[in-house]
């Protein structure tokens, strides 16, 4: 198993849409700082209130937008073409399928660590580029961001197992990507606002504060709203649920008979 990962993993990082999500990564850095320095300058009209910390600190508030690329992680790991059961090779060599998810799985998580730690480092060096003159960045925000981080991981685990889970799930990725972003996007943005005022309706509202994702984000950039036994117990749910149900389709998935019969 531990080969097969290491393979994988590999793979995964030499593939040139690892390039672009790092390179989205830099975008999303840049475009957060030229944000701040348009509210600074054009509608603010004064530094006062906006110096270089607090894009840091509301950083935290806006993890959902890398939550809903999850899928693209995933995909990353995932590979071209699905995943056939009976193709061998020394890597996989006398792995059971289930060992085959599971090790995607695993692979999907290391290297969204490795984007999560690369992500903070470029974030913190474009800010420091963009607002040298604006203020310092205090050490104790940067280790608050840090933290922000770190309770967010489980909530990034949860987004890219449900899009491992729809990729081994259908056939074809379109339906994967369709499927992925109608749950965590379309399906809890349409909940959250039914729950919200002026709607308010009672299990639109019981939904949005109990059981989504994205809501959860918001709260982790203040620690009286911070709930993070709440983000472990839903993160543990979602993660436990959504991969054992793509292991189980992709059991019962047969990938070469299925090819065969595309050629006949």
């Amino acid at each position: 198993m531990i080969r097969y990962i290491q393979n994988e993993l590999k793979q995964s990082l030499r593939r040139r849409e690892a390039v672009f999500y790092l390179i989205g990564i830099i975008a999303a850095c840049v475009l957060a700082n030229l944000s701040i320095i348009a509210f600074r300058d054009m509608l603010y009209g004064t530094n006062d209130g906006t110096y270089a910390y607090n894009i840091i600190m509301f950083a935290g508030g806006f993890f959902w937008v890398p939550y809903y690329t999850m899928i693209f992680i995933a995909d990353i790991v995932f590979g071209k073409t699905y995943p056939d059961p009976y193709l061998r090779n020394r890597a996989n060599m006398g792995l059971r399928r289930y060992q085959m998810y599971f090790g995607k799985l695993i692979t999907c998580y290391i290297v969204l660590l490795l984007y999560v730690a690369a992500a903070f480092v470029l974030f913190l060096g474009i800010s420091f580029l963009f607002q040298m003159s604006a203020g310092e960045m205090e050490a104790s925000v940067i280790r608050d961001f840090a933290l922000d981080l770190v309770y967010a991981f489980p909530l990034f685990m949860t987004g890219i197992t449900i899009a491992n889970m729809f990729l081994f799930m259908f056939y074809d990725k379109r339906v994967a990507y369709a499927a992925y972003f109608g749950l965590v996007i379309v399906l809890e943005r349409l909940i959250m606002i039914f729950g919200a005022e002026p709607f308010s309706i009672g299990g639109f509202k019981w939904i949005k504060d109990t059981l989504l994702i994205t809501p959860q984000f918001t709260t982790l950039q203040f620690f009286a709203t911070r709930n993070m036994p709440k983000i472990l117990v839903t993160s543990i749910v979602y993660i436990a649920v959504s991969a054992v149900t793509g292991c189980i389709c992709f059991l019962k998935k047969d990938t070469a008979k299925r090819r065969a019969g595309n050629r006949g």
